[in-house]
């Protein structure tokens, strides 16, 4: 375990994506910084390695960096070069592979009449505009007989009974947000995702984590559960580490786990992986599949598909299983989404206004406030963070 000393000026704890892009930011204006880490790897989620298989995989799940953001592409590519990756997908459906999002291409996999799927997209492209982009509630909600059925179809076939089993609840009771995040394509658009930028880091996302913590004002502990040091001081209003450390900590990890849980635990669902190497005939044809019916598992990344690398007559695949998040058990013990219910948002903002009480602690990302957010989301936000800081410790000084 690494001991701290007044020789930091912040203590960050988590060196996921928010985490390190806070500390980048603040040691390029000559801020010590030390990052404390419970896994033993950098890059949190996004963390990517070469199996024995000598193929580059993803430990947490698939990742693309996308945005339609300028500044953040830009902001990325300052510290690796990176390559086009435009993913596919597709949903299993009564035994067919529909493309995903719902497209021209899908319509016609689903209505075998050509006659009414050509109907249909004219109809489509008349409500909506050709090359537009809508949610499935724009579809449902139209007062076209045909747009309506497309709508409820998509609705009733993939997105409620994948979100049954990814959230393990009716749709009903999750926020629309969250069923809300996959397009509809008004065109033949193939691809996955919608962003104007969409790539991989050359060499992997853990490459790009080593480059942004590359800097001599950055320290990184890892293997080292920070809330096994953190008391609370009660009468001070301050967050306190190691005993005697109290300048401001910025956490990135989970509210509640912070305050002992005095509220409750917040929900989150958790995933796990089995991993195969199956025959490349026997592989799925896209990158990532969805399975919203049947077995437990809710998705398929092909990796040596993701993006393409050579194996052969072979291909490596990672089956994605969602668990209820919880903590102290041997499956489903690491959170991912933040399940967002009346119910949880309510118990966060009684955290959240619990935080604020503590002058000396700032907390940013996925976890610390209970969230779901996209890459660049990250790491504009962590960016935000980082510059609030830098201006009011500016101002002070002056």
């Amino acid at each position: 375990m690494m001991e701290i000393n007044d020789m930091y000026d912040y203590l960050i704890i988590g060196c996921g994506l928010t985490g390190m892009v806070i500390a980048r930011e603040l040691a390029e204006n000559d801020y010590k910084v030390l990052i404390i880490e419970k896994r033993n790897h950098i890059g949190g989620n996004m963390y990517d390695y070469i199996d024995h298989n000598g193929l580059l995989v993803q430990k947490y799940g698939p990742h693309v960096f996308f945005t339609d953001n300028e500044n953040i592409e830009k902001y990325v590519t300052k510290f690796i070069p990176v390559e086009k990756f435009y993913p596919e997908c597709r949903t299993y459906i009564s035994g067919e592979a529909i493309p995903m999002p719902f497209n021209f291409n899908s319509i016609d996999i689903i209505y075998p009449d050509k006659n009414y799927a050509a109907k249909l997209k004219e109809e489509l492209e008349g409500e909506f505009g050709i090359n537009s982009i809508v949610s499935v509630l724009d579809v449902i909600n139209s007062k076209n007989d045909m747009i309506h059925d497309y709508g409820m179809y998509m609705y009733e076939n993939e997105y409620k009974k994948y979100t049954a089993k990814q959230w393990n609840k009716n749709i009903d009771e999750i926020e629309p947000s969250v069923f809300m995040r996959v397009p509809v394509y008004i065109s033949e658009k193939k691809p996955y995702l919608k962003e104007k930028y969409q790539f991989m880091p050359v060499g992997g996302f853990t490459k790009l984590a080593k480059s942004i913590i590359n800097h001599p004002n950055i320290t990184v502990s890892l293997e080292e559960n920070a809330l096994d040091k953190i008391s609370i001081d009660e009468q001070e209003k301050k967050i306190v580490y190691d005993h005697f450390y109290s300048k401001t900590i910025i956490y990135t990890g989970p509210l509640d786990a912070l305050f002992s849980y005095r509220f409750g635990e917040l929900p989150y669902r958790a995933l796990e992986f089995t991993w195969k190497v199956i025959k490349k005939q026997s592989a799925p044809k896209t990158p990532l599949s969805a399975y919203p019916e049947g077995d437990k598992y809710i998705r398929i990344t092909d990796y040596s598909q993701f993006p393409p690398q050579e194996f052969g007559d072979n291909a490596l695949i990672a089956i994605e299983y969602p668990f209820e998040y919880k903590r102290n058990e041997l499956c489903g013990n690491e959170p991912y989404y933040p399940t967002l219910t009346k119910e949880s948002k309510k118990m966060f903002k009684q955290y959240k206004s619990l935080a604020n009480e503590y002058q000396n602690l700032l907390w940013c990302g996925r976890l610390a406030e209970f969230k779901y957010f996209n890459m660049d989301s990250i790491i504009e936000n962590a960016l935000d963070l980082a510059k609030n800081i830098i201006m009011k410790d500016k101002k002070y000084v002056e």
